[in-house]
């Protein structure tokens, strides 16, 4: 095949590119757009950056935070989730059910019973 050649088309040196371009007062109004748009985007960057910050620090702290039951999570402002912000108890619903009032109960008399046993053996090594 034969190599394609391309027409230059050079532009007369009295016309400007475009009617209106070339003028000091648009290319300054022009100029001042894009330092305000940077600006503007520097701040977006900035803020970005800082949500970044904070995301990684949590992350680096639920990870490292001990696995296990007496792990608890909390909120972003430091208080642990679920806890009153009122300092009363959490009241708990009434036990109908008469199979687990009986289980309850059994479980209780046998901690009481287990105490006792442990607080009889410290009294007797002493």
């Amino acid at each position: 095949m034969s190599p394609r050649t391309t027409k230059r088309r050079r532009r007369s040196k009295g016309q400007p590119a475009a009617p209106g371009n070339g003028s000091p007062a648009t290319l300054l109004s022009q100029v001042s757009e894009l330092v305000n748009a940077n600006q503007a985007l520097v701040r977006e960057n900035k803020e970005l950056h800082s949500i970044i910050d904070r995301v990684s620090h949590a992350v680096q702290v639920l990870s490292t935070r001990p696995r296990g039951s007496q792990r608890r999570l909390q909120e972003p402002g430091g208080r642990v989730a679920g806890s009153r912000t009122n300092g009363g108890r959490r009241r708990r619903r009434r036990i109908t059910d008469p199979a687990s009032l009986e289980r309850r109960r059994a479980a209780l008399a046998k901690a009481r019973q287990v105490l006792a046993e442990r607080r009889a053996a410290e009294k007797a090594s002493q």
